[in-house]
């Protein structure tokens, strides 16, 4: 991309110069050049429909040299009054004698504050091809010679932007010098200037000595001594600091190209990382029938905290011609090493092509690994054809077959097995693959893609038959309690995936993670701008279904949130496996979450929780307590209804519970605390009502449950609590979820059984009344 936006810079600026060159030579011929300008500007707009702007005087100098100092010049856009390009002054000066001869030997040319704004339209033409174009046929006559003492350019503004590739490239405070520019002369240049650029971001400076030869007339151009500097920020690197030494010399249109003693260098860093790398190449030499050169080496070390890689490159030798070059035996080497991890890579292949069509292939390219993760050992190998057609800019993969031991986080090795394609697009920024193998126990089926290189934007679409996520949990040794083990919790940190930019689906046939088990699982996942969302999420889950959303930010601490409605499901084994333990509650139905947390303990995201839930369950149970076994065993207390009825508490186990045929209730959730006000639980026996707090963050719960005798006879003993039918129970429940503590409060009972006695012996008392009043009626009149 950079070579043709010099290209277009240096034709735009080279195309201004020559305008104001022929300008001044037409200026030169006359006594009074100011008479003259409407004519050079009229001129200007008939043929190139652009506005010149000359608004100061045009000054002269005559033998031995005719000079003309411009002043302020400008030129418009065709057709546009916006600015194309201007100089703020300008200074040209000929030769008399030559210019009789049409030779243009121009003394010195100098321009300071040159600006232009150099565009590529999205149909690929430029802002200035009329400008290139020629007006009629050309005169026959000798051709002009060009022959200039020297070039200065100082505080230069130019701007190249290209609507087709979206990238906009700005050259800021350019000065250039040169000596000499004349065919077959040995001269030198001198260029500084500040490049920022979008697509990829660059933000640099840039230095440039060099000696140099051109014969315009035979198209043969030579560097000498060139020595480039580079520093600043680019291709998401800081502090960088690019050298590029050596010597060219070429010949484009016999393409013959000849480099020599080319030295590259460069180091930079991007976040924590710390990158230095080298290029040699000692001779290289193409022409139209042969390509020759010696050994290209290279190496590169990238440090990351207490990583290192280190990687060696080397090509020893080129052959054959440029239709049909070979590169025999490439090999790269690489070494990787941290804490843990000491592993050693190579890639190795030969390569042939044809430097003309840019088409290149490799039989059989072979990545082999060998290393070790801790005391486990980590190898394999990857091999694929290689095609590359970089005039289309495509890059292809057609055979991947890759076999490989990974170290398994639970201790051991995991196989993983991998076979498909790969293609890159590099003028689209595209790469797509196609992947189907087997990790572990699982076989997947893998499209993966790259949208973007920079900034990269991945996007994936996998199938897996089933995966136990919890085979690859760490555990203790044997003998070694878990905690010691593990030692204190660690901080959940997603900073990590900040700046992941990735889009696509997962589907899992069967799925076991944190003991949980789901079958059918299909989520979209996104991540971007520091946040990642799987919406939608849908599962089968212990005979029902689930359909949701989930979220999370990538900042510290980091945020959570989830919206989950599911329905049929069978909460009592979901629980179980969760937990790894009884649960205190059973049943099938409808549960809705709407919640949201932040932390990076699993404490602290538990006592974080804010949000709603509601359920709504049948055919289940609560256990921890026997309401109806706990009323029964406290009967003959109440047997004579005083109010001095002591109280009957007591501690429930797992194997009590209170049968339910419908339980609802919805939930506010405060700092980790569910606060509920309309528990509705029916059973057989009993109905409960209640409010109260289940303390999440502290696994406690702290409720008051009132429950009602109802008449029914059936359920768990009905028979022997008809004395209490229609009687309000409370019930104090309080404590961990493993032993919950409950207490009845008997004189509040007897009190309220006593109310209902009485409104009982009221009741008869006024269907008797209302009886005898009835007989009263009916003697009096006779009936």
């Amino acid at each position: 991309m950079m070579p043709k936006v010099v290209k277009y810079v240096a034709i735009g600026v080279a195309a201004l110069i020559a305008l104001l060159v022929i300008g001044a030579g037409i200026i030169a011929a006359t006594f009074d050049p100011n008479d003259y300008k409407p004519q050079l500007i009229k001129l200007v707009q008939e043929k190139k429909q652009r506005t010149l702007t000359i608004p100061g005087d045009i000054t002269l100098s005559f033998f031995p040299r005719i000079g003309a100092d411009l002043g302020k010049v400008s030129i418009s856009e065709r057709n546009n009054s916006s600015e194309f390009a201007a100089v703020e002054s300008a200074k040209l000066s000929l030769a008399l004698i030559p210019l009789l001869k049409k030779e243009y030997v121009v003394d010195r040319v100098r321009v300071d504050g040159l600006r232009a704004n150099i565009r590529k339209f999205k149909d690929g033409t430029t802002n200035f091809d009329d400008l290139l174009a020629k007006d009629g046929k050309d005169e026959p006559g000798e051709a002009l010679k060009f022959d200039i003492d020297s070039i200065e350019v100082n505080n230069a503004y130019l701007v190249y932007d290209d609507q087709q590739q979206s990238r906009r490239i700005e050259l800021a405070k350019v000065n250039l010098e040169t000596g000499k520019i004349a065919n077959g002369v040995p001269s030198k240049l001198h260029l500084n200037a500040l490049v920022r650029a979008n697509n990829p971001e660059v933000n640099a400076s840039v230095a440039v000595k060099s000696g140099f030869t051109m014969d315009l007339e035979q198209k043969h151009y030579v560097l000498k001594g060139l020595d480039t500097e580079i520093k600043g920020n680019l291709l998401g690197f800081t502090d960088t600091r690019i050298k590029l030494a050596g010597d060219a010399d070429m010949k484009p249109d016999s393409k013959q190209f000849a480099l020599d003693s080319i030295k590259l260098a460069a180091a930079g860093k991007r976040a924590a990382q710390l990158l230095d790398a080298r290029l040699d190449i000692p001779k290289l030499v193409m022409t139209d029938a042969q390509v020759t050169g010696g050994k290209i080496s290279g190496d590169a070390k990238l440090v990351e905290g207490a990583r290192t890689v280190t990687a060696t490159f080397a090509a020893p030798s080129f052959e054959g011609s440029p239709q049909a070059f070979k590169v025999a035996s490439m090999v790269l080497d690489a070494v990787i090493k941290d804490a843990r991890l000491d592993a050693k890579a190579k890639l190795s292949g030969t390569l042939t092509g044809d430097i003309g069509k840019m088409l290149f292939t490799s039989p059989q390219l072979a990545l082999t690994l060998a290393g070790r993760q801790g005391d486990t050992a980590l190898n394999g190998t990857l091999t694929t054809p290689l095609s590359a057609d970089m005039d289309k800019k495509i890059i292809d993969l057609s055979n991947i077959a890759a076999s490989f031991t990974l170290p398994n986080p639970a201790g051991g090795t995991l196989a993983l097995k991998a076979g498909g394609n790969a293609s890159a697009n590099l003028g689209k920024e595209t790469v797509t693959a196609n992947l189907k193998g087997s990790l572990d126990e699982s076989a997947f089926d893998a499209k993966l893609g790259l949208a973007k290189f920079s900034p990269a934007a991945y996007t994936f679409d996998i199938g897996i038959d089933r995966i136990d996520l919890d085979r690859y949990k760490g555990k203790p040794a044997a003998g070694t309690p878990a905690a010691k083990l593990a030692g204190p919790e660690k901080p959940m940190d997603l900073s990590a995936l900040k700046d992941l930019n990735a889009s696509g689906s997962v589907r899992v046939g069967m799925l076991k993670a944190a003991n949980v088990r789901a079958a059918n699982v299909r989520a979209t996942l996104h991540a971007g701008g520091g946040k990642l969302d799987v919406n939608p999420l849908a599962a089968n889950l212990y005979g029902g279904s689930v359909g949701g959303q989930l979220s999370a930010t990538t900042a510290s601490p980091t945020r959570f949130a989830a919206r989950a409605n599911m329905s049929g499901v069978n909460i009592g084994p979901m629980l179980k496996d969760a937990l790894q333990k009884d649960s205190i509650i059973e049943g099938r139905g409808n549960v809705m979450l709407d919640v949201a947390t932040s932390g990076g303990l699993v404490a602290q995201i538990k006592k974080g929780l804010n949000g709603t839930a509601r359920l709504e369950l049948h055919d289940g149970a609560v256990k921890g307590i026997n309401i109806a076994q706990a009323i029964r065993s406290a009967k003959a207390k109440i047997g004579t209804i005083r109010g001095d009825a002591p109280a009957q508490s007591g501690t429930g186990s797992a194997e009590e519970r209170t049968d339910f045929s419908e339980m609802t209730g919805s939930f506010r959730i405060a700092n980790g605390v569910a606060h509920n006000e309309d528990l509705n639980l029916k059973s057989p026996l009993v109905r409960v009502g209640g409010a109260g707090d289940i303390n999440i963050g502290e696994d406690r719960l702290d409720y008051l449950v009132k429950a009602t005798v109802v008449s029914t006879l059936k359920g768990q003993g009905g028979p022997e609590l008809q004395a209490l039918k229609g009687v309000t129970i409370p019930v104090k429940l309080a404590g961990p979820y493993t032993a919950i503590d409950w207490h009845i409060d008997f004189a509040g009972m007897a009190g309220e059984l006593a109310k209902q006695k009485l409104d009982e012996k009221k009741g008869e008392l006024k269907e008797k009344a209302q009886k005898q009043l009835g007989d009263k009626f009916k003697g009096l009149f006779g009936k």
